[in-house]
C-alpha cells in the first residue's frame, strides 16, 4: 500500500470529517472534534483519542454518504476497501500524522485553507453525489485531488457534495 496515499486519505478524512460536523457545516450530526468531546474522550481513550475521534466522525459521515450514494460496489472517503481502511487505521497511530493535521482542525477557515492546498485547479460545479471515477482510481493519488476539490466546492457553496468511486454497471 502506498504510504503517501494512505496518509493523504487519513488527512482528508480528518479535515473533511471536522468540516462536516455540526459546529462547522453540519453535514452530519456529530461533534467529535469539539472541546467538550476532548474532555469526554481523553480520559477514556488517553492513548488513542485521535483514533476514536476519526472512527466516530467516519461512522457519522459514512451514514450520510451511504444514504445519498447507496451501498454496494461504491466507495467514498468514509467507506473504502478493507486494505485501505487498515492502512488509514495504522497511520492514525503515528503521532506525527495527527500533529500535522491538528493545527488545521481548530477553525473552519484554517481547515478550508488546508483543503485548498490539496485540491487540483479545477473544482466541480455539480452538487449531490458526484462520481469521481472507477474503483481502480481509488489507488491514484490524483483522484483524491478531485475529491478534495469537490468537498471544498461543497463547503464554499454551503451545499452537500458526496464524491464517490464506482464501476459502470
Amino acid at each position: 500500500m502506498d504510504v503517501e496515499l494512505v496518509e493523504r486519505l487519513a488527512k482528508l478524512r480528518l479535515i473533511i470529517g471536522y468540516l462536516g460536523e455540526r459546529e462547522q457545516y453540519s453535514w452530519w450530526q456529530s461533534s467529535f472534534f469539539t472541546q467538550g468531546s476532548n474532555a469526554f474522550l481523553s480520559p477514556l481513550f488517553s492513548r488513542t483519542q485521535v483514533l476514536a475521534q476519526c472512527n466516530g466522525v467516519t461512522h457519522a459521515a459514512a451514514l450520510v454518504h451511504d444514504e445519498r450514494i447507496g451501498i454496494g460496489h461504491v466507495y467514498h472517503l468514509f467507506r473504502l476497501p478493507e486494505e485501505i481502511e487498515q492502512g488509514i487505521h495504522r497511520s492514525l497511530h503515528e503521532p506525527v500524522l495527527f500533529q500535522s493535521v491538528q493545527k488545521n482542525i481548530t477553525k473552519s477557515e484554517i481547515a478550508l485553507d488546508f483543503l485548498r492546498k490539496l485540491t487540483g485547479s479545477q473544482l466541480p460545479t455539480e452538487v449531490g453525489p458526484i462520481r469521481v471515477g472507477k474503483i481502480v482510481a481509488l489507488r491514484d493519488i490524483n483522484s483524491w485531488q478531485k475529491v478534495a476539490g469537490a468537498y471544498l466546492y461543497g463547503f464554499e457553496q454551503d451545499t452537500m457534495i458526496c464524491p464517490y468511486f464506482s464501476d459502470p454497471l
